[in-house]
């Protein structure tokens, strides 16, 4: 497993670089897009961003091998004496709960199969499918601010994604933090102890069938509300009705994969801990922005009366913000998705 470690921090590490170089690319073009109004400084930049987007395409590739190793070395593996007691343990806890742990077949010990946006990972997902939204969203409209703004908010996405939060720096540390132990020399007793602490985890988490879909959901709205706050900006900017417009499309769009993204949250929620988690932090900032965004499409609605253009403007503005608090109220407040 180190190797494939050493692998993927090195191979990350010049992806890494290599992003860096093609966003300073991009921010030296954007200057040149403001001076001159030729659609050749437009067409460089819409190269660059598409070597962006295969960049990050390649850093999710990575991300996958990576876990295809790690669900094939990294195996919650028991002697036979250990298989039993472990069993007997499982059926108690299954005697009280509502939701039963699978008891432990030594035929097929239990391994991970780790989704594809754990911890720093989630940003690549995340701003892949900005790059992607982006990018179409460039084909779509014509329109140089919107264009600019697009630019600028990818560029912050990869300075944030390479210095802030690069998920090849130190693969996976939580992760790795829990499961570290296992591969050290353990009494049985200690072992048992801590396959009991970790095959739970394994279970409801990291192997749960809503982990595939309730975050990616989530990431996939995060994106598109990006590219809905561009529209946002740009309107406001411009007053074109087709800024508007194409904000609307990604409105309808981010609301969607939002509310479905919650919705699947709510059965995992309650299969992973219990009645009492209705009151998490980022469970509640995520209520507060979907009514906030539920309040930006009613008032649409109203757009030609006077003085709604600015009014719906700028709550497209605070639907992103309410964003940003959403995805920090996991660092800056305890709860189950504390980051």
């Amino acid at each position: 497993m180190s190797s494939a470690i050493d692998f993927y921090q090195s191979s990350g590490g010049l992806l890494t670089y290599l992003l860096l170089f093609a966003i300073s690319a991009l921010a030296i073009c954007i200057p040149w897009q403001i001076k001159q109004s030729r659609e050749g400084p437009e067409h460089i930049a819409y190269i660059l961003m598409s070597v962006i987007s295969g960049l990050l395409s390649i850093g999710l590739i990575l991300v996958i091998w990576f876990h295809w190793e790690i669900h094939r070395h990294l195996v919650l593996r028991l002697p036979e004496n250990l298989a039993n007691m472990a069993n007997w343990w499982l059926k108690g806890i299954n005697s009280r709960s509502s939701y039963a742990l699978p008891l432990y077949n030594p035929a097929t010990p239990p391994r991970y199969t780790l989704p594809f946006w754990l911890e720093n990972e989630k940003y690549l997902f995340w701003f892949l499918g900005y790059a992607g939204m982006a990018l179409w969203a460039w084909r779509r409209l014509n329109q140089s601010v919107f264009r600019i703004l697009l630019q600028v908010l990818l560029i912050i996405q990869i300075v944030v994604l390479c210095l802030v939060c690069n998920p090849f720096h130190q693969p996976l540390p939580h992760f790795f933090e829990e499961i570290g132990p296992w591969f050290a020399p353990l009494s049985p007793i200690e072992r048992l102890k801590l396959f009991m602490r970790c095959y739970p985890r394994l279970m409801f988490y990291y192997n749960a069938s809503y982990m595939w879909v309730h975050p990616p959901l989530l990431f996939l709205s995060y994106a598109g509300l990006t590219v809905f706050f561009a529209g946002c900006v740009a309107m406001l900017w411009t007053r074109e009705p087709l800024c508007e417009a194409m904000t609307y499309v990604y409105a309808k769009l981010s609301y969607l994969l939002l509310t479905v993204g919650m919705l699947l949250g709510y059965p995992w929620a309650l299969e992973a801990w219990g009645p009492n988690w209705w009151w998490d932090p980022k469970i509640a900032s995520s209520l507060m922005m979907w009514i906030v965004f539920s309040t930006y499409l009613h008032a649409r609605l109203y757009l030609s009366r006077k003085g709604m253009w600015n009014f719906v403007g700028g709550l497209g503005i605070l639907c992103f913000a309410a964003m940003l608090f959403t995805v920090m109220a996991s660092f800056f407040f305890p709860g189950e998705h504390s980051g």
